[in-house]
């Protein structure tokens, strides 16, 4: 095991002490889910209507609410280890915490942005519009699948990268973000007709 790995006893769980965290790391980790967050809206779309769309409200190839999701994982579940006696735990916290994120996101997004990007009014055990319980179990599986062998392989990832060439590059990912963010909401205000089309596909 890597040095600078300790493992510690966390309750019935084992736990991985590691305090190398960075805002680097944080900002590559937010960006590449929200692209991999976007693949799965575009399959999940075209499983629902037959053709590719375009999701999330941003011009470029990424949802942020998946990135801003796996940046909670990201605190929940940084030191903990891999291991099969985990599994139930990582499910059943990874289930209500991205529910209940994904739940006042909706909630935010309607009663203060009024802006609603999306709605499970009528859907199977819907909770409060915006989401259901089977998105719950979804956001588990999804959860479980990425702590247990998507996190650990983007930690080592951007610790391949030069110190030099991560920190610049984490800079470049903020100003395309925000600068696509607010060009995105500039259209979006001016021609509301445009997120009725991302919401509605």
């Amino acid at each position: 095991m890597d040095k600078k790995y300790k493992l510690v006893t966390f309750g019935k769980r084992d736990i991985i002490e590691d305090k190398k965290r960075s805002l680097t790391e944080m900002i590559f980790i937010f960006a590449i889910c929200s692209i991999l967050g976007w693949f799965v809206e575009t399959g999940y779309v075209y499983l629902s209507v037959g053709r590719i769309v375009k999701r999330g409200m941003l011009m470029g190839p990424y949802c942020p609410i998946y990135g801003f999701g796996a940046l909670i994982l990201y605190f929940l579940f940084y030191n903990l280890k891999p291991t099969k006696a985990n599994i139930p735990y990582t499910f059943l916290t990874a289930s209500i915490t991205m529910g209940a994120f994904e739940l006042l996101s909706g909630l935010g997004f309607k009663y203060i942005l009024n802006i609603e990007m999306w709605n499970y009014h009528g859907h199977f055990l819907s909770i409060l519009d915006y989401t259901t319980v089977p998105i719950l179990l979804g956001w588990g599986i999804l959860g479980t699948i990425y702590v247990f062998f998507i996190h650990r392989l983007l930690l080592k990832i951007v610790s391949i990268l030069p110190k030099v060439i991560a920190n610049r590059t984490a800079i470049l990912i903020i100003l395309i973000y925000a600068t696509d963010f607010v060009i995105s909401v500039y259209r979006i205000v001016g021609n509301p007709d445009i997120l009725y089309k991302l919401v509605n596909p």
